[in-house]
């Protein structure tokens, strides 16, 4: 610990003395400027005085030779190496993330879709609209030929089974068969599931939020507390039977989502926690998130492609740490900026989708949304973490290197007369 804080308090007086001299780089570039102003003037009246003696004033280098020397000796401190740069998007870049934004928006239209065909109403019109094949293809694993349950499944019900698979509950509670389970805490498959899916397997309750949200934690079988050392593999066996059947697992997080009992949406005026409940009814399961999930892995695979055959610059082990380190530091940030551009034309093309579609919210595609908000928190990062007064450290350092390389390329040094040779570093 008192490592970690010596070296907080070095980072602190490192980038304090960064700011110094970007500070003094700055007052001495505003003090050279004031100087060529000067220089300027004075070359004007030595002009004047030469013309009113009747001669010509003698060529001399003023102020261009004084911006050259500028150039060279005062770096812009935004002004990058040509081997920098190349860890900023260019043309190809933003062409490649924009393709696969694109083919992920047409597997949007193209495969996902709809969970399952339906009528939809808005504005006192009907509207049809077709089902994902592919989430249709989901729905079949777990059915046999007649369309009933899987003798699997079944087999998993038995080993799995759970106190809390309630599927109603105290009247006016608005839960139903159809709907019980994005009522029951313990049925979200994310950690708030699991959490709750543990008290309740060992306290023998069942715990939901009724339709005005209000939490109900029903009695209904003996306390055993000695069922917590298996009920994680309990719950997951029960979720993993649940996904089967017709009505399937809602996402992560729509227990929480359908406590939200804000918003007008739609004819019937639903709250959000209304829409969503209305979209697990209708199909919006694990399975048809799955579906959906192929619009991320269409701008994975061609970014990380991409990036991994052109895109990225490969680290030489011959090089110092800290340079190979800034390397991978830069290929990641790129990659995320790579990612954060497809994203963005993604989820504007399931706005886009979504309109199409009359405005049903069956067509969101949460996959893309929730993977969009991770990459945007992604950018953020890139330009707060307190990596990025180092990453700036290495390329001055890389800029100063390259400007020392440029001087000694364009001065000649000779030697004292009598040496007989010259020197051009």
């Amino acid at each position: 610990m008192d490592d970690f804080h010596l070296l907080s308090k070095e980072t602190k007086k490192i980038s304090d003395k960064i700011d110094v001299i970007r500070r003094n780089s700055s007052e001495l570039t505003q003090t050279n400027a004031e100087q060529r102003l000067e220089l300027g003037n004075l070359e004007k009246r030595l002009s004047s005085l030469f013309t009113q003696m009747g001669e010509s004033m003698p060529e001399i280098q003023t102020d261009e030779y004084i911006a050259e020397i500028n150039d060279y000796l005062f770096i812009d401190p935004t002004q990058k190496t040509d081997a920098d740069k190349a860890f900023d998007l260019n043309k190809v870049d933003v062409i490649v993330a924009c393709i696969a934004g694109g083919l992920a928006v047409l597997v949007d239209f193209l495969i996902v879709k709809v969970p399952k065909d339906m009528k939809f109403n808005n504005s006192g019109k009907s509207y049809h609209h077709d089902g994902s094949p592919l989430t249709n293809m989901f729905r079949k694993i777990g059915v046999d030929e007649n369309g009933n349950e899987a003798k699997w499944i079944q087999t998993l019900e038995k080993w799995f089974h759970v106190n809390y698979d309630k599927s109603t509950g105290e009247k006016g509670s608005g839960m139903y068969p159809k709907n019980h389970r994005v009522f029951s805490l313990a049925h979200d498959p994310s950690i708030i599931g699991l959490i709750w899916g543990i008290r309740d397997i060992a306290c023998g309750t069942f715990s939901y939020i009724d339709k005005s949200g209000i939490l109900h934690i029903e009695k209904v079988a003996p306390a055993d507390i000695s069922k917590i050392f298996y009920a994680p593999v309990l719950w997951l066996g029960h979720i993993i039977s649940d996904i089967f059947t017709s009505q399937g697992i809602p996402i992560p997080g729509t227990c929480i989502l359908r406590t939200l009992r804000i918003g007008s949406l739609g004819d019937k005026d639903r709250t959000i926690g209304e829409i969503v409940e209305y979209m697990y009814v209708q199909g919006y399961d694990l399975r048809h998130l799955a579906t959906m999930s192929t619009c991320r892995l269409v701008i994975d695979v061609v970014i990380k492609l991409y990036c991994f055959l052109i895109a990225e610059k490969k680290p030489d082990n011959t090089l110092p740490l800290y340079e190979q380190e800034y390397i991978l530091v830069k290929n990641e940030e790129k990659k995320r900026k790579l990612m954060f551009l497809a994203y963005s034309i993604a989820v504007a093309g399931n706005i886009g989708k979504v309109a199409a579609y009359q405005g049903n919210p069956l067509a969101i595609n949460a996959a893309i949304w929730y993977q969009f908000a991770r990459e945007a928190i992604s950018q953020i990062v890139i330009h707060t973490n307190d990596n990025k007064p180092y990453m700036d450290a290495i390329e001055n350092r890389h800029m100063i290197d390259e400007t020392f390389e440029q001087l000694l390329h364009s001065t000649s040094c000779e030697l004292p007369e009598g040496s007989g040779e010259s020197i051009t570093p």
